[in-house]
């Protein structure tokens, strides 16, 4: 008993602490804020004022992926939603696709937190294949929310690209959710920090010593880890955690995927 208690005490205060570290809460992409500012869906005033016309919206707005991946055809279908998505473009001063783009990854990030759990289980399970195929560096400037957009695509091209064909529409199926949830002001759901700790703890108990107090080891230091550590340690809370029994498995999906707004605060 005391030693589970010892358990928990331990697993909350990281819990507390990597919660500001909002690992893995770059839900789409990290957008450039300096060229598009996204307010609040509950103000019935509200605008994104882009009046500049950026030089890399075509980049933005080409399909990234090969003609022989799902996740082309997928992409395509995801633009033309964009596009003709009338809730989107009344938020938007500028009709240009790249803009639009851009402000729906914006809003999708923004709607994380509001999703169901089913829905961010099936971005949990996508990533879980992703984080292993970028390098150290990569993977830690991800986790640090480095990346914009195109970046991202880059670096995750080879594994999306091995999607199934319902991945990939499961990849944007979630976006657009999320893009959904923003725009409708659909209430955001806050995973305790009680929860969040039994997600972790599940993990630590899965595996056998000394495998378990090295993860809750990396776990406290992970701030301050090296890119190596760092990333070693969150595959492992991506991939234990997608294999864990319900409802760890969407305990541990929320934790890594809604950052700040989506966890309990203090």
């Amino acid at each position: 008993m005391n030693c589970t208690r010892k358990y928990l005490g331990i697993a909350a205060l990281i819990i507390i602490s990597l919660i500001a570290f909002s690992l893995g809460c770059l839900f789409i992409e990290k957008q450039d804020t300096r060229k598009t500012t996204v307010s609040a869906p509950e103000e019935s005033d509200a605008r994104i004022v882009n009046s500049n016309v950026n030089a890399d919206d075509l980049d933005v707005s080409m399909n990234p992926y090969s003609a022989s991946s799902p996740m082309h055809g997928e992409f395509d279908e995801f633009r033309k939603w964009v596009l003709n998505n009338r809730k989107l473009a009344a938020l938007s001063d500028s009709p240009t696709p790249g803009h639009l783009l851009r402000l729906s990854g914006q809003l999708a990030a923004k709607g994380v937190p509001r999703l169901s759990t089913d829905l961010l289980e099936q971005r949990l399970s996508a990533m879980t294949k992703i984080l292993p195929l970028l390098d150290a560096h990569m993977c830690s400037t991800f986790l640090k929310g480095g990346l914009n957009a195109m970046e991202f695509v880059v670096q995750a091209s080879s594994a999306m690209e091995s999607f199934s064909d319902d991945e990939a529409k499961a990849w944007f199926a979630v976006n657009e959710a999320a893009i959904e949830a923003q725009l409708n002001g659909s209430p955001l759901i806050v995973l305790s920090t009680e929860n969040a700790t039994r997600g972790v703890l599940k993990i630590a108990r899965s595996m056998y010593e000394p495998e378990s107090t090295a993860f809750i080891s990396g776990l406290t230091g992970l701030k301050a880890a090296n890119d190596e550590d760092m990333c070693a340690t969150v595959r492992t809370l991506y991939t234990k955690g997608n294999s864990l029994p319900e409802p760890y498995r969407g305990y541990m999906a929320r934790w890594l995927l809604t950052g700040k707004e989506g966890n309990e605060k203090y």
